[in-house]
């Protein structure tokens, strides 16, 4: 006899790995899902586009009359809002049918919201009907985040790497997706799972269980798929403008060439790392500094004067190439003033440390939309202000962390600029 299935989401795992998962509705309606690969299911769950449902709902927050500063707020407001609301899911219903279903019982759970009889009642439950249709951005943000963590720059790591490194960054998130306690557990299993969410966790765990596949990040594109074979894989199959990233990238690198002057070229790097500490330093509350490197503007500007007068002796002749980065390394970053075939060792992006700071990191929330920022690179004499869009400044955090496509796609397709003094 068959148990019936409680309302909710299932997933069947089979012997292969598989993921089958029923949407069980009111009266026993069932919706059986294809099976999918976990690994296949987390990239495609990844990449799934919510732009436009998170414009339609940021709307309701900056225009509905329910959110408007007044002393009293008509009932008829959040009956409205709820109208809207309930409309909205229906945008994901063909790309995201999980996310469709789960946001069925999330709204019917916020709408059954008590009235406690105080003034904000009407405002705080239009608050949490938003919220609710706020959890597939919010899942997918959280999604994206630990792959960041998981799978950037780990190609040729093992599972077990890759989970000791999700360990090390997210610790309770590791905790429920360790394949440790299921390694011997026989299959198919069947799983009652609480939240789209989980229902990822579920996949990661299923995937750090297995060899055979492995998640990797394109370096042209910077998207994640699945190399083909065991062999080092560095560019994905998409094509961009009619070539693929695996020509594109290649491309780029020839294009990107040689350095004709590898003092020059550490130089560039350490400014450019400096200039990134200073920024991060004086973006960081006081409370947080003390785990930062002390970069200010000040120390900044003087480490730039110092360094541009040891390039102009450099450029003049005065001085060689292992007296010149001994004057600019004042943080005794390089290993040796040796500058042929010599790489700064790899630091952390302002990027990457935000994220491993918070699993919920959000740059749609967390950069504004624009701002003005000095820019003391060009020359120490002459600092000015420039005006950086929200792309823009995410771009800037992302600096030595970055694809190939952003980093040099349209810079190489330029004429490079004269270096300035």
């Amino acid at each position: 006899m068959t148990r019936k299935k409680l309302p909710g989401l299932w997933a069947e795992v089979g012997v292969d790995g598989k993921v089958c998962v029923l949407m069980v509705g009111e009266g026993e309606r069932e919706e059986r899902l294809p099976p999918i690969d976990p690994a296949e299911d987390l990239i495609a769950a990844s990449e799934l586009d919510y732009t436009a449902y998170r414009r339609e709902i940021q709307r309701l927050y900056d225009e509905h009359p329910l959110f408007e500063e007044r002393l009293d707020i008509p009932e008829s407001d959040l009956e409205d809002l709820a109208a809207e609301a309930l409309m909205l899911p229906s945008m994901l219903q063909e790309i995201d049918s999980l996310s469709f279903f789960e946001l069925g019982n999330l709204l019917l759970q916020a709408l059954r919201m008590r009235d406690d009889g105080s003034a904000s009642f009407l405002l705080h439950a239009g608050q949490r009907l938003l919220l609710a249709l706020e959890v597939p951005i919010r899942t997918q943000i959280r999604l994206r985040n630990i792959m960041e963590m998981t799978f950037d720059g780990m190609e040729r790591a093992t599972q077990q790497e890759r989970f000791e490194k999700l360990r090390g960054v997210y610790p309770p998130i590791a905790q429920i997706c360790d394949p440790g306690p299921w390694m011997e557990e026989a299959m198919p299993v069947t799983f009652r799972i609480e939240s789209v969410y989980k229902l990822r966790l579920l996949e990661l765990m299923l995937y750090f269980r297995q060899e055979k596949k492995r998640i990797a990040r394109c370096d042209y594109c910077w998207n994640y798929f699945i190399p083909r074979t065991r062999a080092e894989t560095r560019y994905c199959d998409r094509v961009f403008e009619g070539q693929s990233c695996k020509k594109r990238g290649a491309n780029l690198k020839r294009k990107k060439g040689p350095e004709q002057d590898g003092a020059l070229r550490l130089f560039k790097q350490l400014r450019d790392r400096m200039y990134a500490r200073m920024l991060r330093y004086g973006d960081a509350p006081e409370s947080q500094r003390k785990k930062l490197i002390p970069m200010t503007a000040l120390q900044y500007g003087e480490w730039e004067e110092n360094a541009r007068q040891a390039r102009r002796e450099y450029m003049a002749g005065k001085i060689k190439a292992e007296e010149f980065l001994r004057r600019i390394d004042t943080t005794h970053e390089l290993v040796r003033y040796d500058p042929v075939k010599q790489e700064l060792p790899p630091e952390k992006s302002v990027w990457q440390e935000r994220v491993a700071g918070d699993p919920d990191f959000d740059p749609v929330r967390k950069y504004p939309s624009s701002m003005m920022v000095l820019d003391l690179r060009d020359t120490a004499d002459d600092p000015h202000w420039q005006f950086l869009s929200q792309e823009e400044l995410i771009r800037k955090d992302q600096e030595g962390h970055q694809s190939l496509r952003d980093e040099y796609g349209k810079r190489l397709d330029k004429p490079p600029a004269e270096e300035k003094e």
